[in-house]
């Protein structure tokens, strides 16, 4: 043991050989310290995106043509809020809502009347007329104002999104429902003064 340590005394002991030790252990963590930041720096992440571009014109696809609502688009939106909005009759209204509008409920839970439709006890539902925002051949969405129920809890009048979507989203597909929300913003307050 007293020679081990007289070992080490002597090889620490010196301030010159402390101060090689010093050099020695400031190069190596340089020299890390350069190969860490040449790896991120010159070489970038393995998630960088890469550098080939086309030497091809962008394709462009041609914008969808319009076409004129029908009677039929009209009937399933009106029925859709005679059905699944005032949570009347939902094992029909099930069958022509769109998937990206049901969540991914069955038809057992969508029967329990939780679904992903805003609630609303509308009482212009077989009269309100509907506003074309857009109308294509596979998609349209329509703005509705209803007016609640009298004797309801909910707000006298709320406008309406209702979108409608070809199955499949083939241009021949039957309609389904698979958008419906408020048009609604909580209002802002006023600064004071």
């Amino acid at each position: 043991m007293a020679n081990m340590s007289g070992i080490s005394g002597a090889l620490w002991g010196s301030p010159r050989r402390q101060r090689r030790l010093l050099w020695v252990s400031g190069a190596v963590l340089l020299a890390g310290l350069a190969a860490i930041l040449a790896t991120v720096v010159f070489k970038g992440t393995g998630n960088a995106f890469p550098d080939k571009f086309s030497n091809k014109p962008a394709q462009v696809s041609p914008p969808e043509k319009r076409t004129p609502v029908s009677a039929a688009e009209i009937a399933l939106s009106r029925r859709f809020i005679e059905t699944a909005v005032a949570r009347k009759d939902l094992d029909t209204a099930y069958s022509f809502v769109h998937p990206d509008l049901r969540g991914g409920l069955t038809r057992a839970q969508w029967d329990r009347g939780n679904i992903p439709v805003l609630y609303y006890q509308a009482d212009n539902a077989k009269t309100v007329g509907f506003k074309v925002d857009y109308s294509y051949q596979s998609q349209a969405l329509f703005e509705v104002n209803l007016h609640a129920r009298p004797g309801t809890e909910t707000r006298p009048s709320l406008l309406f999104f209702v979108g409608l979507k070809r199955e499949g989203g083939k241009s021949t597909g039957r309609w389904l429902v698979n958008y419906f929300e408020p048009n609604w913003r909580p209002p802002i307050p006023m600064a004071p003064g």
